[in-house]
């Protein structure tokens, strides 16, 4: 699991401050929600995190250790150890649902037999032994996020961020994600920063909500004190 801390933090995209001022400390374990309206900077804040962009100012520590700072991507994406489930999941297309975890382990130079290993361990964890063969287009919505969050779990992240990843579905079926979700963190041990701005699918997911609006972070706190 990974410490997170964001110091100082201010955005500027196209000339327009995205994130102002943000200081938030994520804790090893925190299933953290980051809750707010549309615009208001959620998922800037995440892909600053995994390192896709920069802040203008301020800086952003994993484990203590500085990966951004003032301008700079210190440590790129790919070096930080991160699981990343996208709103659109960007599934490879290409390739079968074993393709597409076992070409994440194939980048980090993970041997056959313990790609193997790992990829059935997540198979089974997700429901999705016997789809092995089959490409994203040929799976159901559902399936498809199973796929994106086991693709985003078979590299034992310390870290993993989801950005809305159930938004598209209904709501009986984003519940038991959500139920899943809980339980392969508890399973595999990972912290979990998680964007949405729907109260329910917070009150499923967080140990923690922090709420944002215009780029700001308003307030942060345990899940019952915001969602009584």
């Amino acid at each position: 699991m990974c410490h997170v801390k964001l110091e100082k933090i201010k955005v500027v995209l196209n000339d327009q401050v995205v994130l102002d001022e943000v200081d938030i400390s994520i804790n090893k374990g925190d299933r953290l929600v980051l809750l707010g309206p549309s615009g208001c900077g959620k998922t800037t804040l995440l892909r600053l995190i995994a390192g896709f962009c920069a802040p203008r100012q301020g800086r952003v520590l994993i484990d203590g250790r500085p990966v951004s700072e003032s301008g700079r991507i210190i440590v790129p994406p790919e070096d930080r150890g991160i699981g990343f489930v996208f709103q659109d999941l960007a599934l490879w297309p290409h390739l079968s649902v074993y393709g597409n975890l076992e070409f994440c382990l194939k980048a980090r130079g993970v041997p056959g037999p313990e790609r193997a290993r790992r990829i059935g361990e997540l198979l089974d964890m997700t429901d999705l032994k016997g789809l092995e063969k089959r490409r994203p287009s040929t799976l159901s919505g559902g399936q498809q996020q199973r796929v994106a969050l086991a693709r985003a779990l078979v590299a034992r992240p310390g870290l993993v961020l989801m950005d809305e990843p159930l938004s598209s579905l209904d709501w009986e079926l984003r519940d038991k994600l959500c139920e899943r979700i809980v339980s392969l963190q508890g399973r595999l041990g990972f912290t979990l920063v998680y964007v949405t701005h729907d109260k329910e699918e917070t009150r499923r997911l967080a140990t923690r909500v922090a709420l944002m609006t215009g780029g700001r972070l308003e307030c942060i706190g345990l899940t019952s004190d915001f969602l009584k």
